[in-house]
């Protein structure tokens, strides 16, 4: 877990911090010391996070916005900008199925958008203040990206553009001390499962035998955005399913 500064609480967003990874992410943060600050466009889900950190006696804020919304981001960015940012979780995204030929422009723009454009928006916006203080950014990319996704063009083709941005940005924003890595969950027990056609199908091929727990995730979050040395790689959290898949 990442060891906040004694004299100032490290500070990180959290986008998609209002439910799910994300939440479970802004947590163990607070938990450890660190100050965060959660991203989302549903204001109870948000609240709800804020007073779960505020129970367990941590710091945490809420900052209302769609991660396709450039301009309402610089409106965040200029909030962390005094004192700089030292981590960015992206958790922020969202799909439905829907067989390529049926895909109509306005979902195939919608998926993309939230995923895709939404994670480099963020990375845009905050990367001032991760550059003030060194930063690290962590982007939550849904294991689509590794094959042929049917019925999950939309999703899978903008996951795949994240982790080469990830790759990208890591080249590019090395020489300013800030690290840039995603983790690529697979199964894991949240809202998104239930709402998963295949999911028992799919669970029933996971070596482990089970999905991953949200705080599970969120561990291996924190190990990368702890891991001084590793830039530009991506983090399989999948319970072995990749191996027999």
């Amino acid at each position: 877990m990442p060891q906040p500064n004694s004299d100032t609480p490290r500070l990180a967003v959290v986008a998609g911090g209002g439910s799910g990874i994300g939440r479970a992410c802004a947590r163990q943060l607070a938990a450890a010391g660190w100050r965060a600050i959660v991203v989302g466009r549903d204001a109870e889900k948000l609240a709800a996070t804020v007073a779960q950190i505020a129970k367990a006696g941590g710091q945490g804020e809420a900052f209302q916005a769609d991660v396709r919304d450039f301009e309402r981001l610089a409106d965040l960015a200029a909030r962390v900008a005094p004192d700089g940012l030292d981590l960015l979780i992206n958790s922020a995204g969202g799909q439905f199925a829907a067989p390529a030929a049926e895909l109509s422009p306005n979902g195939w723009r919608a998926v993309v958008d939230t995923n895709l454009t939404g994670a480099f928006y963020l990375s845009r916006q905050l990367f001032p203040a991760l550059r003030k203080r060194r930063g690290a950014v962590v982007h939550v990319v849904a294991n689509l990206w590794q094959r042929g996704a049917a019925g999950y063009a939309h999703s899978a083709a903008a996951r795949a553009g994240v982790v080469n941005l990830t790759k990208t940005l890591a080249v590019e924003w090395a020489e300013h001390g800030v690290r840039v890595n995603a983790v690529s969950p697979g199964m894991t027990d949240t809202e998104g499962l239930q709402r998963y056609a295949n999911r028992e199908e799919t669970l029933a091929r996971v070596p482990l035998g089970r999905a991953a727990s949200a705080d599970e995730v969120a561990e291996a979050i924190l190990f990368m955005a702890r891991a001084g040395y590793v830039t530009g790689e991506v983090l399989t959290i999948d319970g072995g399913l990749q191996l027999v898949s």
